[in-house]
């Protein structure tokens, strides 16, 4: 059934997506309302007083000026972020809701890696490329990573202690089993396919690398994760330790890998979460000890802290580069860092109302 999904290019993909339905399902819904949300503005930097706006859910275009995706674990739908910073609203999902589990996106390179109801991956380029098979399978709720660039990818069971790495994940995905010493318990995986693996070590974090050629080596030990990253295009590791309130960077982590620590002028609280600019240039780590966040810039490994009146829980790299989405709300405003403005400024996302349980699906489907 897969293979002909992807044979059909002339069908609309929300409608093979709900053709997948009909066979998994035996029926389908034949007919649902567009939904109305009611949003709280486009974007400011405040969150006023003035009462909720009702307008129609915009849809997603290729054309116009889109800062990334947002899975709602709530209905598990996918919709995009539309606008820029400061006028940002979310749209209506790309695949209907309920089709898939988990999913993570690349703004940059406009795809998903989406894990479906039987536990199957699929890719699918955004906003409306049909979605293809990965050829693996997992149960349902496994771990996925992307790459910076998006060319590779990461998927595995939470606490395993074995993956697999998908390369050429944009034009001719290949798979590739990995094995790690111990239970994944967090991780990254480079443009070019190269993992970085963290797991429980005694009572301490041990984060190695593993090359696609079968090598591995350790890179460091840490107290407590608070984040992992590659930097686009480079074998280099931004890492921070929780608990030492640290953030190190490992160049050549596969070929000759030496470490050293960037100074963030005790910025870093209990850091959370790290994420990189597509360009390679902003770092911006989330701290959970305060609400606030560090901005590194990683070409003159200088530092300044970020106020939010939100917790940030991550540091997800948005397309405009220097933007990064910080918290992941279902239900309520988001949250965003524009880490590019030479005075960083935090940003917000008007929340989806509540609504009825409907599908996208039926608009896609002919009589």
């Amino acid at each position: 059934m897969r293979a002909s999904l992807r044979s059909v290019r002339t069908i609309n993909p929300a409608t093979v997506l709900a053709l997948r339905i009909a066979t998994r399902r035996i029926s389908i819904l034949s007919a649902v309302a567009v939904a109305v949300v009611a949003t709280t503005g486009c974007g400011s930097g405040i969150l006023g007083g003035t009462q909720p706006q009702t307008i129609a859910t915009p849809i997603a275009s290729a054309k116009g000026p889109q800062l990334g995706y947002l899975w709602i674990a709530s209905d598990k739908s996918l919709r995009p972020i539309l606008g820029v910073p400061g006028a940002s609203q979310i749209g209506q999902s790309v695949v209907p809701a309920g089709v898939y589990v988990a999913a993570a996106t690349s703004a940059t390179a406009s795809t998903a890696v989406l894990q479906d109801i039987d536990g199957a991956f699929d890719v699918m380029t955004l906003p409306s490329g049909s979605p293809a098979s990965l050829g693996i399978t997992l149960p349902a709720g496994a771990v996925i990573r992307l790459s910076p660039a998006a060319t590779s990818a990461l998927v595995y069971s939470p606490g395993a202690s074995s993956a697999s790495v998908i390369t050429g994940l944009l034009s001719k995905p290949q798979v590739h089993a990995i094995a790690t010493p111990g239970a994944i318990a967090e991780s990254a995986v480079s443009d070019a396919g190269a993992v970085s693996f963290a797991y429980t070590q005694g009572s301490s974090f041990a984060i190695g690398v593993a090359a696609l050629d079968g090598r591995s080596s350790p890179v460091a030990n840490v107290k407590s994760i608070g984040g992992l990253s590659f930097l686009p295009g480079r074998d280099d590791l931004l890492f921070a330790d929780a608990t030492a309130n640290s953030l190190s960077l490992v160049r050549a982590t596969t070929t000759a890998p030496s470490t050293f620590v960037i100074q963030t002028a005790q910025l870093l609280k209990t850091p959370a979460a790290l994420g990189v600019s597509g360009s390679g240039r902003w770092a911006l780590i989330a701290n959970s000890g305060r609400q606030s966040l560090v901005r590194v810039d990683l070409t003159t490994l200088t530092s300044s802290s970020v106020s939010c009146t939100c917790k940030p829980t991550l540091a997800a790299t948005l397309a405009d580069d220097g933007a990064f989405r910080i918290t992941d709300s279902s239900t309520g405003p988001n949250w965003l860092v524009d880490a590019a403005s030479a005075t960083p400024r935090t940003l917000f996302i008007p929340a989806l109302a509540v609504q009825p349980k409907t599908s996208l699906v039926a608009s896609a489907i002919v009589p």
